[in-house]
């Protein structure tokens, strides 16, 4: 009898064992998103000037808390705007600025994501916050300028089904720049900034989107946290 408990024992950590060893999990994402675009410049923004914004997100997963993220946004500037100095000649500025927006930050998630069988407090949702460099494509008739920029934000995100997630995310964007608006006038015009990377133009977005999980591997889920 008890050799018999002993080789049930022994069949039912073999069977635990292996279901550990061959859950499958997903090492990408890709998705779309939309929402609205707001930014920070050397002209007056006038109250709630957000702009529409879309693009699309890769994710490539290392495990339930780590991600590595690029995001792609279009979005532009457009109306017309006053200077702060006003003083200076032309105070009324009109912007018509297109914007392509290319962010690769690391991701950390609050909680471990994935919902996964074997790993204890796992969550099919977390909150998360990203930081990492970018590149920002300004674009009009006039003028064309590439500049890096410094992405950081935080957002939520759910697991809708075994595939699809639902994101929510906050980016603003420090630029290493001062020329947002495409317009030479506005660029440091009493030449005060000087080196200070803070004086520099900043661009911000708010979406909501959906993305989709790619590429299913064998998961040592002992050891996936």
């Amino acid at each position: 009898m008890l050799k018999l408990i002993r080789c049930f024992i022994v069949t039912v950590l073999l069977i635990t064992t292996g279901s550990i060893y061959s859950q499958e999990i997903y090492t990408t994402e890709i998705g779309f998103h939309g929402g609205g675009s707001y930014f920070v410049g050397d002209v007056k923004a006038k109250f709630f000037d957000f702009q529409s914004d879309y693009g699309m997100i890769f994710r490539y997963v290392f495990n339930q808390r780590m991600t590595l993220q690029t995001d792609f946004n279009s979005t532009t500037i457009a109306g017309d705007y006053i200077q702060p100095i006003e003083n200076l000649s032309n105070p009324e500025i009109t912007i018509n600025q297109n914007m392509y927006s290319l962010d690769f930050t690391f991701g950390f998630n609050f909680l471990d994501y994935g919902q996964l069988d074997y790993v204890l407090k796992s969550s099919n949702h977390t909150a998360y916050l990203f930081a990492g460099i970018g590149m920002i494509q300004l674009y009009n008739k006039n003028f064309n300028d590439l500049n890096f920029s410094i992405p950081f934000g935080f957002g939520y995100k759910f697991k809708l089904s075994k595939r699809l997630h639902l994101n929510l995310q906050w980016t603003h964007r420090l630029m290493l720049a001062d020329n947002i608006e495409g317009r030479g006038e506005l660029d440091n015009p009493l030449q005060l900034n000087g080196s200070n990377i803070f004086k520099n133009d900043h661009l911000g977005t708010a979406t909501i989107g959906l993305s989709y999980s790619l590429f299913r591997k064998k998961c040592k889920c002992l050891n996936y946290k």
